[in-house]
């Protein structure tokens, strides 16, 4: 039965090294917080780095809820379990600590693993508790193999688009923390950079054509007005990017996640102090609205003039023009 150690040697590490994949836990300090539980485990990507120190490469992906736990508070637990052989689980509690990509130190970690693409960090694990317990409960289950599409999606990102991608998905918790918020902004200073940055989201949706001109309205009130040749592209091709349009004539319902997303998208673009930001001050008035009174978000895009027209809501953008 279960039984505390005091390092991890011998069977445990054996045991430790062998597996596929383990899985992670972490909370906020907050009581109303939402705790996490994620699984880790790309081959080559994880491991001991001596007795009571574990680590592994951590992937850019549709969150970071484990990143901001250990950036506010450093608790975690670590998991392993036998699906095959003899029956087994440990655990590590400990302290964790994220050592970003644009850190000192992560090169010389990071070495120590297989190359990932995306990756935007190392996790290491200082271990206070090594415990191993019985393991009845875990089901038998045969290893088929490795999916490859996480390498392969960040692989054709490339290292710009993937750090756009983290600033999308991973600069804040669902509880508000603050997260993978490490990669630099320097492109988003100059309105170069805001091009260059536009242009990668802009070739990352099938079929994309820049709108004539598009909007945001709350139950149908418009507010800020992109009109037929203003300067919107950034953020129109953020907010397609959020809700996976491709630009075409159309109104979309928004739902109040999807507009934080666009809003945080958006929001380093004000490193840029050579244009003004009109999108983004609308778009943080109508989510303060819609937090304050409810009602229906809608996205209302028109490519091209002569299209016709979607919705009440998109005949009055056009008279607005």
């Amino acid at each position: 039965m279960g039984k505390v150690h005091a390092r991890v040697e011998g069977r445990l590490r054996t045991f430790v090294e062998r597996q596929h994949v383990f899985f992670v836990g972490t909370a906020p300090l907050a009581g109303n917080g939402h705790v996490n539980v994620s699984p880790r485990g790309i081959p080559g990507t994880f491991g001991l780095l001596d007795d009571r120190t574990f680590a592994w490469v951590d992937t850019s992906g549709s969150g970071s809820e484990t990143i901001a736990h250990l950036r506010e508070n450093g608790r975690i637990v670590v998991m392993f379990c036998a699906f095959d052989g003899a029956p087994n689980i440990i655990r590590f509690h400990g302290r964790g600590r994220v050592v970003p990509r644009y850190d000192d130190e992560y090169a010389e970690l990071a070495g120590r693993f297989d190359d990932l693409p995306g990756a935007r960090a190392v996790i290491v694990v200082d271990i206070d508790r090594i415990s191993d317990a019985c393991g009845y409960g875990v089901p038998l289950m045969d290893y088929v193999g490795e999916r490859d599409l996480l390498p392969r999606y960040f692989g054709r990102k490339g290292v710009e688009g993937s750090a756009d991608y983290r600033r999308r998905k991973n600069r804040t918790s669902i509880d508000g923390l603050p997260a993978y918020d490490f990669d630099p902004l320097d492109e988003w200073a100059t309105l170069d950079g805001l091009g260059r940055i536009r242009e990668r989201l802009a070739e990352q949706i099938d079929g994309w054509a820049y709108p004539t001109s598009f909007a945001l309205a709350l139950d149908g009130e418009i507010g800020h007005v992109n009109a037929p040749g203003g300067q919107h592209r950034l953020a129109a091709v953020v907010l397609a990017t959020v809700l996976k349009h491709d630009g075409s004539t159309a109104t979309l319902d928004v739902s109040p996640q999807q507009l934080a997303e666009a809003i945080t998208t958006l929001a380093p673009a004000t490193a840029c102090t050579e244009v003004e930001h009109p999108n983004l001050a609308a778009w943080r008035a109508l989510r303060d609205a819609a937090d304050e009174r409810g009602g229906t978000i809608t996205a209302i895009f028109v490519r091209d003039a002569a299209d016709p027209v979607s919705s009440p809501a998109d005949a009055d953008l056009r008279g607005r023009w």
